[in-house]
């Protein structure tokens, strides 16, 4: 569906009320890939701090080599 200027003025929604909300979204859309990116920095470091561990340790915490990457994965 296409809006149309008349329709836009009618409902009171302005061209800068437009460029503030698309400005919003890319900034939201920024932070959320900074999030994702920083989520998944954390990830990979705790995979890489359990994959240094001995496999006595790793046994020590219930865990098996195997089971790293499924358990930082992201859910």
């Amino acid at each position: 569906m296409t809006v149309t200027a008349f329709e836009t003025a009618q409902r009171g929604v302005t061209t800068k009320d437009m460029l503030a909300r698309a400005a919003y979204q890319v900034v939201a859309s920024f932070e959320n890939m900074a999030s994702a990116f920083a989520d998944f920095r954390e990830r990979r470091k705790t995979a890489n701090q359990l994959h240094a561990l001995s496999d006595d340790m790793l046994r020590d915490i219930g865990l098996t080599r195997g089971e790293i990457n499924q358990l930082t994965a992201r859910r």
